[in-house]
């Protein structure tokens, strides 16, 4: 099963989230902030972050930071899932270490279709 690592602050769209993922087999970690979530990836390697980039304390660009300076957690894929819609923030997030952009509001479709290509093309690697 894989372990998707949802980074989010606003706590209904995380239990979405984690309940459609959930609910589509995959095994779904949570964090509010970024701080702990780059503590729990200290142990645990999921397969997937989808990371909200305005986070309190640890924002995502210093998440994403922080996990490109790692050769082990550069190799995990991060989905930024933001509200910063402007071709040149999303180029920034992509720049950044993020492998894709879904902007808010998404549909679930529109998650369970990136998450899966996301996750097909790892296993592809």
């Amino acid at each position: 099963m894989k372990t998707i690592l949802v980074v989010e602050d606003d706590r209904l769209l995380a239990r979405l989230v984690e309940l459609n993922l959930t609910a589509e087999g995959y095994n779904v970690v949570v964090y509010n902030e970024g701080i702990n979530a780059l503590a729990y990836l200290q142990t645990h390697r999921p397969n997937l972050v989808l990371l909200d980039l305005m986070l309190p304390t640890v924002s995502g660009w210093d998440f994403l930071a922080f996990t490109q300076q790692d050769e082990n957690l550069s190799r995990i894929p991060v989905l930024a899932i933001t509200a910063l819609a402007r071709p040149d923030e999303q180029a920034r997030t992509l720049a950044a270490g993020a492998v894709a952009c879904l902007v808010k509001p998404f549909g679930i479709h529109q998650l369970f279709a990136t998450v899966d290509r996301l996750l097909v093309s790892i296993d592809d690697e």
